[in-house]
């Protein structure tokens, strides 16, 4: 794999995950402020309830990953590949 193949994709999940959080940052601001938008704010969790530890007596490791998914951030991160489709 040459550098540039993989600068892309990381570019690529650099700008999808960035569009995704301005647009659940955004879609909570307008979820809060007005009030016929209310169901802006309202999120869904994907990922893990609980974090995983692991114990080794030296160190103890806790591992864990969650996303808090709104509207808004959905079509920010869509936006983030139409922006990277038309910039590549």
């Amino acid at each position: 794999m040459n550098g540039k193949l993989v600068r892309g994709y990381g570019y690529l999940i650099l700008l999808i995950l960035l569009c995704g959080l301005a647009g659940g940052a955004l879609g909570e601001a307008i979820g809060q402020n007005f009030k016929n938008f209310a169901f802006l704010k309202h999120y869904t969790v994907i990922g893990m309830n609980n974090p995983v530890t692991i114990n080794l007596k030296l160190i103890s490791l806790t591992f864990g990953i969650s996303f808090n998914i709104n509207f808004l951030s959905i079509l920010g991160m869509i936006f983030g590949y139409f922006i990277y489709k038309k910039c590549r």
